[in-house]
């Protein structure tokens, strides 16, 4: 029998783990791999047709009334054998994962753990060793929170498990699966699983319960008993303290001079390029069009015509991996999958139109794992800098006490906008329609450009447009035009901040119940009467 390559991916339920697989395996098919599926269950699994429908060979499994790990460990070699006969390139072993004490990981196998950003903030350590001695970590549904609650959860992750590749993933549209793609074809070959050992021991696991006992009490509990520790005792534990990262507490200058960047790496980032891919008919795009730290790009076109898709596919550094089959230089060369991550988590803050808060904490202890996550130093005075910020741009204000996912959308964008501007040193801002989050777009434009950072920002605003050095013009899903303002464009936007300074006096005399006298309008000069 020849080698085939092995790879294990488990994770919670509901996290993503068959997308993000038919998402890889497809790429991983269109290169000429014979690879097969196995997919272990506990009670029922329709993910058969899914694979199916790819021209993939599967076999499942469902362990019914048994542990579903325990069931992986029982058959595991001889689907090994299965894909051999079946002379397979790669073969993937799917877990449902429920127990989170045990572990589907096998030694010198590489091992994938699949979670996503909405299963809570603490979540990487309930896990246990599925997560923490997994070689990749793939986070899903990273679409729906903000860059922010992306990088927390990440935190979170590398507290737990410091030394895995950590790949943020979306199984729908494939954006970060070629990175994951390239991981599993380096991944080393077996034969077969004879003599190999889990990389963490399944528990002891044998009581009354587990031989079909099904009455409560302590007269009926044989066996392997684990009682809870209810003692006085133990009311009075006192938690970790401390950096658990060992992180420095110095704030890292990314933007451009500077060669301080960790993983032993110096780096002096100078520029990051746009390499066409297709538009939404799948003609090519033929641009190509490279950003240096001081540019100022908005990003025009109708609605639906691509402009966040753009903004997406730079916040991850795409690399013909998303729908619009782009590609995202550094410098002028394509960032590995080991330094993707890295780079864009470094070289990119974005604010995304989606501020929905999903993580149960206070706005104060959000910001300080934010600020954490980024190492920074004296975090304290500047969340409190953060939050004074972003009250200036709101018009309600909110203290550091309140609780996140009760900001309203325009609090919450505030929010990101201050933490953007105060916490962030990386040298790409990307900014999605702050027009429509009810604050001071103008004041927001200038704190988000004040440094000397590459700065796109996608709008349908007349006057956030005229704000930009340059306009890059969207429709069915490519950049068709770059546009450069005129000095007479400069006139136009004088007149439009003329206009802009009335609707906003016109708006807070509405908010506050003020009337609008008679002779608040227009004089035949043009000019504003102010209230």
């Amino acid at each position: 029998m020849g080698e085939m390559i092995l790879i294990t991916v488990a994770g919670p339920p509901s996290s993503g783990k068959t997308s993000v697989i038919l998402q890889t395996l497809t790429q991983l098919k269109a290169d000429g791999l014979r690879i097969g599926v196995v997919k272990f269950d506990c009670l029922s699994t329709s993910d058969r047709s899914l694979y199916q429908r790819k021209g993939l060979p599967v076999i499942t499994g469902i362990s019914a009334n048994q542990c579903p790990d325990h069931f992986f460990v029982s058959n595991i070699e001889d689907c090994v054998r299965w894909g051999t006969n079946q002379g397979l390139d790669l073969l993937i072993s799917e877990s449902a994962g429920l127990c989170n004490r045990c572990s589907p990981h096998i030694r010198d196998i590489f091992s994938v753990c699949v979670v996503d950003n909405l299963s809570g903030v603490e979540t990487p350590r309930k896990i246990g060793p599925m997560l923490k001695l997994a070689d990749a970590i793939v986070i899903t549904k990273g679409d729906v929170v903000s860059q922010a609650e992306r990088e927390v959860f990440a935190l979170r992750i590398i507290q737990v498990n410091r030394r895995a590749v950590i790949l943020p993933v979306n199984g729908i549209t494939g954006q970060g699966t070629s990175a994951l793609a390239e991981l599993f074809q380096k991944a080393p070959a077996v034969n077969d699983l004879k003599g190999r050992s889990l990389r963490f021991p399944m528990p002891a696991a044998l009581c009354s319960y587990c031989l079909g006992q099904t009455r409560i009490g302590e007269e009926y509990q044989r066996g392997n008993v684990h009682k809870i520790d209810l003692s006085p005792k133990a009311f009075l534990q006192e938690l970790p303290t401390g950096n658990p990262l060992g992180a420095s507490s110095e704030k890292k200058d990314f933007s451009a001079g500077s060669t301080d960047w960790s993983k032993g790496k110096n780096f002096l980032f100078r520029s990051i390029s746009i390499c066409g891919g297709k538009d939404k008919s799948g003609n090519p795009e033929n641009v190509s069009l490279t950003l240096r730290p001081g540019d100022i790009f908005c990003i025009v076109g109708p609605t639906g015509s691509g402009k966040s898709r753009l903004l997406s596919d730079l916040e991850c550094l795409a690399q013909k991996d998303t729908p619009s089959r782009r590609e995202i230089l550094i410098n002028g060369r394509k960032p590995t999958p080991s330094e993707r991550p890295f780079l864009r988590h470094r070289l990119i803050a974005q604010i995304s139109q989606n501020m929905n808060f999903v993580m149960d904490l206070s706005v104060e202890d959000f910001l300080m794992l934010h600020a954490e996550s980024r190492e920074i130093r004296n975090a304290r005075e500047i969340v409190r800098g953060i939050i004074e910020g972003a009250n200036e741009l709101s018009g309600e204000k909110f203290g550091p006490h309140w609780p996140l996912t009760e900001l309203s959308g325009g609090q919450s964008r505030a929010l990101m906008i201050a933490d953007t501007a105060c916490l962030s040193a990386s040298p790409v801002v990307l900014i999605d329609e702050i027009e429509n989050a009810g604050i001071d777009r103008n004041k927001a434009f200038r704190l988000l450009t004040k440094k000397n950072k590459i700065v796109l920002l996608s709008t349908h605003d007349p006057l956030l447009a005229l704000l930009c050095q340059r306009r890059i013009l969207i429709a069915g899903g490519a950049i068709r035009q770059i546009a450069v303002s005129s000095p007479e464009e400069k006139d136009v936007l004088s007149r439009l901040e003329e206009m802009d300074q009335y609707q906003r006096i016109v708006r807070e005399a509405i908010r506050s119940g003020k009337p609008i006298p008679a002779h608040f309008l227009f004089t035949e000069e043009e000019r504003y009467v102010s209230l």
